[in-house]
C-alpha cells in the first residue's frame, strides 16, 4: 500500500510540473489578446475621428486564467497479456476557465485627461528619446501664434496644402511651413511651462474690490490678486503657457531664447524670462523689443486632438491623387534638412494587412496599418512612420488611464 501512495504522489507532482508550459503559453496568449484589442480600438477611433463620429474607449484591466487538475474515478486494473499483477487506474483531468474584465473608459477623470494639453514632462520625454523633431512638431502641436500680430497659424493638414477648409483661411500654408521648418532647423528645443499674469484694469481699493465682484472669481482661482503700494490691489487674469526655447551661443557660453532670437542686445540680458521663470507679468503698455517680433507661442495638443488630427490627415490624404504606381499618396515628414529622407507620417491602407499587421473593420470595410519602414529600406525610397506614430499615441492614451478611472465590472468568463 505505501508504494501505491508514493506512486500517486509522484503522478500528481508530474502533473503539476506539466502545467508550467500551458500557464506560460496562456499568459503570452492573453498578452496578445490585450495587444490586439488595444490596437484595434485605437485605429478604430482614428477612423471615427476621420468620419466625425464620437470616440469611445474601453479597457481590459484584468485577465485571469484558471487551470485545474483533478483525479477521476479510480478503478481496478485486471491483468492483461503477460501482466501478473493487478493495478489501480487513476484518471487525471484538466480544466481551463479564463475570464476578463471589460471596462468603458467614460469617467470624468479619463475624459478630462484626454482633453487636457500634454504635460510638459511628456514633451520633454519624447524630444529626448530620439524621435525626429519634425515628426513631433507635426503631431504634438496644434498651432503657432505670433505674439505681436496675434496671427494664429494652424498646424493642420488642410493648411499645409492651402485648402479652402483650412481653419486659418487661405494663404497661410507658406507661413505654417516656414514656422515648422524654422522650428526644426533651430535644433533641439527646451520647454518651460509658466503662468502669464495679465492685468485687468487699474489697481483697486478695498471698497472697489468688494463692489466689483472680483473676490468670488479670485476665490475660485480664476483671478490672482496682487497687493500694490498705497493699499491697492491689482487683479490679474492667469493664463498657462509653454515657451519653446533654444540654446543660442553667446560670448563663449549660451543663453535660452524663445524661437531662436539672436539679437545681441537681447542676448546680453541673459536667458529670456519666459524660458526660465514660473510666472511672467505682462505689461501691455510697454513697447516690445524689435527682436521679440520673431518669438512665437506654440500650442500643445491634447490626446483627443492628436487622434482628431490623425483622422483629418487620413481624410486629406484620401483626396490626393494616387502615385504613378497606383498606390495611395501620403503627406510625408522630412527627416533631413535637405528633404532627401522622407517618410509617410501616418496612413491606413484599405484591405486586410499581412500577417502581424494591425487590421480593423470599420463601416463594413477592412483597413490595416502599414509596417514601419525607414526611407530607402527595401525598394521603397519613401519610409513609413504610421506604426511608430500609432505606438506613440497608444502610450499617450495609456498615460491617461489610472486605477481610479477604470471602473470595475463583472468578469466575462469563457469556459472551454
Amino acid at each position: 500500500m505505501p508504494r501505491r501512495w508514493a506512486g500517486l504522489l509522484l503522478l500528481l507532482a508530474l502533473a503539476g510540473c506539466a502545467l508550467g508550459r500551458p500557464i506560460a503559453r496562456q499568459a503570452v496568449d492573453y498578452n496578445h489578446a490585450v495587444e490586439t484589442a488595444a490596437n484595434t480600438l485605437l485605429v478604430t477611433n482614428v477612423l471615427r475621428a476621420r468620419d466625425q463620429l464620437p470616440l469611445h474607449f474601453t479597457s481590459m484591466p484584468q485577465i485571469r486564467g484558471s487551470l485545474s487538475i483533478g483525479l477521476g474515478q479510480p478503478g481496478i486494473g485486471l491483468p492483461v497479456g503477460g501482466l501478473a499483477a493487478n493495478g489501480l487506474n487513476l484518471g487525471i483531468g484538466g480544466a481551463n476557465s479564463p475570464s476578463f474584465d471589460v471596462s468603458a473608459l467614460d469617467t470624468q477623470d479619463f475624459v478630462r485627461g484626454l482633453l487636457d494639453p500634454l504635460e510638459l514632462g511628456v514633451l520633454r520625454y519624447y524630444f529626448d528619446r530620439g524621435y525626429p523633431d519634425a515628426m513631433l512638431f507635426m503631431l504634438l502641436f496644434s498651432a503657432i501664434t505670433d505674439p505681436v500680430t496675434g496671427q494664429r497659424l494652424h498646424n493642420d493638414p488642410r493648411c499645409w496644402l492651402n485648402r479652402p477648409d483650412c481653419p486659418g483661411g487661405l494663404g497661410t500654408a507658406a507661413a505654417v511651413r516656414a514656422s515648422l521648418d524654422a522650428s526644426v532647423a533651430r535644433g533641439h528645443p527646451a520647454f518651460n511651462s509658466y503662468t502669464a499674469l495679465i492685468p485687468l484694469g487699474t489697481p483697486l481699493t478695498g471698497a472697489q474690490l468688494a463692489a466689483s465682484g472680483v473676490l468670488p472669481l479670485a476665490a475660485e482661482g480664476r483671478l490672482r490678486l496682487v497687493p500694490r503700494p498705497g493699499g491697492l490691489v491689482q487683479p490679474y487674469r492667469t493664463e498657462p503657457r509653454t515657451a519653446t526655447c533654444y540654446r543660442v551661443a553667446f560670448r563663449g557660453g549660451w543663453v535660452l531664447m524663445p524661437s531662436g532670437i539672436t539679437d545681441p542686445a537681447l542676448l546680453a540680458r541673459g536667458s529670456d524670462p519666459v524660458c526660465t521663470q514660473d510666472e511672467i507679468v505682462e505689461v501691455p503698455s510697454a513697447a516690445p523689443h524689435p527682436g521679440l517680433a520673431r518669438a512665437q507661442q506654440i500650442h500643445i495638443r491634447s490626446v483627443q486632438e492628436i487622434i482628431h488630427f490623425l483622422g483629418t490627415l487620413l481624410k486629406v490624404q484620401a483626396d490626393l491623387p494616387r502615385r504613378a504606381d497606383g498606390t495611395a499618396s501620403c503627406i510625408p515628414v522630412d527627416l533631413s534638412p535637405d528633404r532627401s529622407r522622407r517618410a509617410c507620417l501616418f496612413q491606413l491602407l484599405p484591405g486586410e494587412g499581412p500577417d502581424g499587421a494591425v487590421t480593423v473593420e470599420h463601416a463594413g470595410r477592412p483597413w490595416h496599418v502599414p509596417a514601419f519602414r525607414e526611407p530607402g529600406q527595401g525598394d521603397q525610397p519613401m519610409g513609413d512612420y504610421s506604426m511608430r506614430v500609432l505606438a506613440l499615441v497608444s502610450d499617450l492614451v495609456n498615460l491617461k488611464k489610472s486605477s481610479s478611472s477604470i471602473p470595475s465590472t463583472r468578469a466575462v468568463q469563457i469556459v472551454r
